[in-house]
């Protein structure tokens, strides 16, 4: 059986879909994930050009070291180019391995769904994006998650960069993940299922949020120097 990949098309009708993947080969699912793929470096390059997490490089170019300046930014580039597929790998392939290794489905199907994830990803890196350039200015927390309002009675760095790791985006990605594999898992074990995404979440969410808070640019200065 053949089934053509319409994004929209198969997010909305999941039992077509999942049956379609254990069953049958997907046409134009290729296409779709390396277009994805295109739009979060074009998105990482962008943000990059527009200065989002290069603040502290105009120092350089108030000091008129212009040589400097231009060649850390060219490196920023790379490194943000870098980054944005470290960040696409790990949540399309090995978030994808993680949920295989926890229920047993095979990661094939899953990395099916794990497409939808990725889009979710990029809507919600797009409209934080859109709003700072429109603002002009970028903020430490997201606001599309719980950290700006929990920052104004707790002051603790490592709880409220896990907070914000706890996004919309995560609330969307965990529904969708469920939807879609529970139609792979027994009744009977649905809530387990559910239950292991939930905290797979949040481990994530604690695991970068004590990485946010650790001085590591400091570190690779000290290592280099």
């Amino acid at each position: 059986m053949f089934y053509h990949y319409k994004f929209w098309h198969s997010l909305t009708h999941p039992n077509n879909f999942t049956q379609a993947v254990e069953e049958g080969e997907i046409r134009g699912y290729k296409k779709r994930s390396f277009t994805v793929f295109i739009l979060f470096m074009l998105l990482f390059i962008v943000r990059e050009f527009w200065g989002m997490g290069t603040e502290s490089l105009t120092t350089l170019f108030a000091m008129n070291h212009q040589d400097e300046y231009y060649t850390a930014r060219l490196l920023s580039m790379v490194g943000a180019i870098a980054w944005g597929i470290i960040y696409y790998a790990f949540h399309y392939y090995g978030v994808t391995y993680l949920l295989h290794l926890l229920t047993d489905i095979p990661y094939k199907w899953i990395q099916k769904v794990q497409l939808y994830v990725m889009v979710l990803l990029l809507i919600e890196k797009t409209i934080l994006f859109t709003v700072f350039y429109l603002v002009g200015y970028t903020t430490t927390f997201s606001f599309l998650s719980l950290a700006p309002l929990v920052q104004q009675v707790l002051e603790t760095d490592v709880v409220l960069f896990v907070i914000n790791q706890l996004t919309i985006a995560t609330l969307f990605t965990i529904i969708v993940q469920y939807t879609f594999l529970s139609k792979w898992e027994e009744e009977s074990d649905r809530k387990v299922l559910l239950a292991k995404i939930i905290i797979l979440h949040v481990l994530m969410a604690v695991f970068v949020g004590m990485i946010s808070v650790l001085p590591l640019q400091e570190w690779i200065t000290r290592g280099l120097g």
